[in-house]
């Protein structure tokens, strides 16, 4: 049995080729220049509510995911209208800089197992934002990479962190302050209006 890259843990074939179909779907809405990373914690365990894939015909997100995309519009500062159109609301973020990365590649089953797969890949995470996605600001917006602000802090990205309270002001002081990060596209997008 081969270790998928992407999550770490050992699979067969039918994980490695949806973990490719993933990495292909969010290739093709990345940016060239990454103004905005929005890092989250690992991708939803069915396809259709994948934040890169825009419904098909008779598709539909589950309610979470429908918010969750709404959401990162909004995060954008994209009018949660722009929904109705999946496929060019994902080419309008695009087009704004932003990029929405997990942490781990691969859906998790349990918030137990996510935080031990986000700890143990905390390293890989890092050398991707620094040396692949090289992005302009970094906002943790995953409740489990909420353990990887002390490190992102230490590291060359430490500068461009973006960690919101609940107002949506910048406080980096936030990290060890045990307040919650930003979790609203509204929150993010005043924090991010902050630094302009």
């Amino acid at each position: 049995m081969r270790v998928c890259d992407g999550c770490g843990a050992p699979t067969d074939e039918a994980h490695i080729r949806q973990r490719i179909e993933r990495l292909e779907m969010a290739t093709r809405f990345r940016p060239i220049h990454i103004q905005v990373l929005l890092l989250g914690d690992a991708p939803p365990i069915r396809i259709e509510d994948y934040f890169y894939r825009p419904l098909r015909n008779g598709e539909s997100r589950s309610a979470g995911a429908k918010a969750f995309f709404i959401e990162m519009l909004k995060a954008a500062s994209i009018a949660p209208d722009a929904a109705a159109n999946e496929e060019a609301a994902l080419a309008e973020f695009q087009r704004r800089g932003f990029y929405l990365a997990d942490a781990i590649e691969c859906p998790m089953a349990t918030p137990e197992e996510l935080g031990v797969r986000v700890t143990d890949a905390s390293s890989t995470v890092l050398k991707r934002i620094e040396f692949s996605y090289r992005p302009k600001h970094v906002v943790p917006i995953g409740a489990a990479v909420k353990s990887l602000i002390p490190l992102l802090q230490r590291c060359s990205v430490g500068d461009r962190l973006v960690v919101a309270d609940a107002t949506g002001v910048r406080s980096d002081a936030l990290a060890t302050s045990g307040t919650e990060i930003a979790t609203t596209g509204a929150q993010i997008a005043t924090a991010l209006a902050h630094l302009a």
